[in-house]
């Protein structure tokens, strides 16, 4: 029985890594007002790890507390106006257990505005006895129609003259507790609901005055989300730069198609979300990152070409480079002839050299990030993945590499240096060389705790025409200890006299 208790509160995450940094970026955007964009972050973290729980183990002792996505998802529903949705993701949050307390007191929000037909008839019996001789009533109900919400507080006070026919309702107005009672059977069937609803008289008024305030704020909600929205648009100028279109959009900025004034030369001009603009240590270390990813200049490295700013909205320009991503030519061919895999590690491995020459390590290096533009090798990212590990890292203790070629010290969050990308060049090269990745498993963790603990499978084995350098280099590229990896410049010499050989 204690087991049952104490398991599902200490709950081993088995999905992709990636739902960390989409639930911060959902609670970045919360805090931040930002509903739409919580609403779409939740979801996708939702998607991705769906099982609720008060603490998840993330990498080594870490612990993300208090992952209950559905009640956030009502939440930015509510704020939004979708009371269906709201009401799907309480009943969703229900089942999974999250906190009751804030699941009533969201279900209390979602089910007030919707009755909001009951109100009129109780505020209908104060405006029914100045009027009971006769039946042309119809002139005072539209006026008292507007004067219930004082009204609770009005009893004992004059405050209801308001209306021309003062005289006559300020006598009523006292009696108004008494007759209510006797009411209900000469007035309409109206009149009658209300009494026995009541008892006190006062409890209706209470609810009346709840709903039309969360009308009230929910229509003010409404009217400022065009200008929330709107920063979510497409702009159409940011800086000296004409935005074409929308080329995507990732955790932390979207990415668009730009063209400087004067310059027929596309670039992807990179703008910050909103909701990522108000840390402003995530924005000091962006732009620090930007103007050292703008000292890369490499054949090989796609090129950032304007840091942006130092005030206001923060972006960055890089190089537009269509061309064909590594990882979907593998998945296309399988392993590659040794030949082309030599040209391409060495284009990788001299761009890395002159990356870490100028202190900019990758730290996500993969065959998503190199782009083939033919015989040409470009590495994309290289100093931006470094912004989004440290957007993310910070807040959530969350790892945001990628497991089948993250080095064991990246995964750890020990000092990660240049040895980190010359591991994932090794990953890289043994998946080139086989058609696929050392280690693998049905969860990120079991990837990730094979990189730290398994032996690599023996590459000779799964390619027999791997020459036998080519082989070792892997081997040691690959080591567990970042200390017993070969530097930038062993590597490159080894694949450059490799690649002499079997040009």
């Amino acid at each position: 029985m204690l087991a049952g208790l104490i398991l599902p509160a200490l709950v081993l995450v088995q999905t992709q890594p990636t739902f960390y940094a989409a639930w911060e970026d959902g609670r970045d955007a919360e805090t931040a007002r930002h509903f739409e964009a919580a609403l779409g972050a939740y979801q996708r973290a939702a998607e991705l790890h769906p099982r609720s729980a008060a603490q998840l183990i993330i990498y080594g002792n870490n612990l993300l507390r208090g992952y209950y996505p559905y009640t956030r998802i009502a939440r930015c529903c509510i704020e939004l106006g979708r009371w269906d949705g709201a009401d799907r993701a309480l009943a969703q949050a229900e089942r999974e257990g999250e906190p009751r307390e804030e699941r009533l007191a969201l279900a209390a929000r979602v089910h007030h505005p919707r009755p909001a037909e009951e109100p009129p008839p109780v505020k209908a019996p104060p405006a029914t006895p100045p009027p009971r001789p006769a039946d042309p009533v119809p002139a005072p109900p539209p006026a008292v129609v507007h004067t219930p919400a004082p009204q609770p507080i009005l009893p004992a006070t004059p405050a209801p003259p308001r209306a021309e026919p003062a005289p006559p309702r300020a006598e009523p107005a006292r009696p108004t507790p008494q007759p209510a009672p006797a009411q209900p059977a000469p007035v309409a069937p109206r009149a009658p609901e209300a009494p026995p609803r009541t008892g006190s008289g006062a409890y209706p008024w209470v609810l009346g005055g709840l709903v039309a305030a969360m009308a009230a704020l929910w229509l003010a909600g409404r009217r400022k989300r065009p200008a929330l929205d709107e920063a979510f648009r497409q702009p159409g100028q940011v800086g000296p730069y004409r935005i074409e279109r929308l080329l995507g959009r990732g955790g932390f900025a979207s990415t668009y198609l730009a063209f400087k004034e004067g310059d027929k030369r596309p670039v992807a001009l990179k703008l910050l979300h909103p909701f990522r603009q108000d840390d402003p240590e995530f924005l000091g270390r962006f732009r620090q990152e930007a103007r050292l990813g703008s000292l890369l200049d490499h054949p090989n490295i796609v090129r950032l070409l304007d840091p942006g700013p130092q005030e206001g909205t923060p972006w960055l320009v890089m190089e537009y480079v269509e061309g064909q991503r590594l990882d979907v030519l593998l998945k296309e061919r399988g392993p590659l002839p040794l030949a082309r895999v030599l040209d391409l590690a060495r284009q990788v491995a001299s761009a890395m050299a002159h990356a870490h020459a100028r202190g900019v390590t990758h730290r996500d290096l993969k065959p998503g990030n190199i782009l083939m533009l033919g015989d040409r090798v470009k590495v994309m990212d290289f100093g931006i993945a470094r912004i989004l590990d440290s957007a993310t890292l910070t807040t959530t203790y969350a790892f945001l590499g990628t497991p089948s070629y993250a080095a064991p010290e990246l995964q750890l969050k020990t000092q990660v240096g240049p040895a980190a990308d010359r591991y994932s060049l090794g990953i890289m090269l043994f998946e080139l060389i086989s058609g696929r990745t050392p280690f693998g498993g049905e969860t990120p963790f079991e990837i990730l705790d094979q990189h730290r603990s398994a032996e690599l499978p023996d590459l000779a084995a799964l390619r027999p025409d791997a020459p036998g350098p080519l082989v070792e280099l892997v081997v040691r590229l690959t080591r567990k200890d970042p200390n017993e990896r070969p530097s930038d410049q062993d590597v490159c010499e080894i694949l450059d006299a490799l690649a002499g050989i079997h040009a």
